[in-house]
């Protein structure tokens, strides 16, 4: 009777755990390649999906190093890189640099996105989306 219990608690634990990480994996393997120019246009349709894209450092914060503001070919619109814990810090000499990122889309509100860069007179939007980082590369 031992044995039955035993037996039928590791398939129990086994099956658990199969179902919890393939779903999982299946959904940090697929990455997206989008434009960031496409992001910044909208990216709605990308909420909860994990993209790669390439784009230029317009400013990397220096307070904690887990900010990064990016921009493509629209002139005067940009898009916020958040870091996370398991993300590496953003260094300041990125400024002007081009990285490949790689994160998950995340709408937030307006206020999140406002920062030291906001200048006076700036509206800030009542939503707006970002991107949290998983990693990222200098190019």
């Amino acid at each position: 009777m031992k044995r039955i219990i035993l037996l039928l608690a590791v398939a129990v634990g086994f099956a658990a755990a199969t179902s919890c990480g393939g779903g999982s994996s299946t959904q940090s393997e697929k990455v997206i390649e989008v434009s960031v120019d496409s992001l910044i246009n909208d990216a709605s349709a990308l909420v909860g999906q994990t993209v790669r894209f390439e784009a230029t450092v317009d400013h990397s914060c220096m307070h904690g190093g887990k900010r990064l503001t990016v921009f493509g070919n629209v002139e005067g619109k940009t898009l916020k890189i958040d870091g996370t814990e398991n993300s590496p810090n953003f260094v300041s000499s990125l400024k002007g640099k081009k990285v490949e990122v790689v994160g998950v889309v995340r709408k937030v509100s307006g206020a999140h996105v406002a920062d030291c860069e906001i200048d006076e007179g700036n509206e800030v939007p009542e939503i707006a989306y970002v991107v949290d980082c998983i990693d990222y590369k200098e190019l």
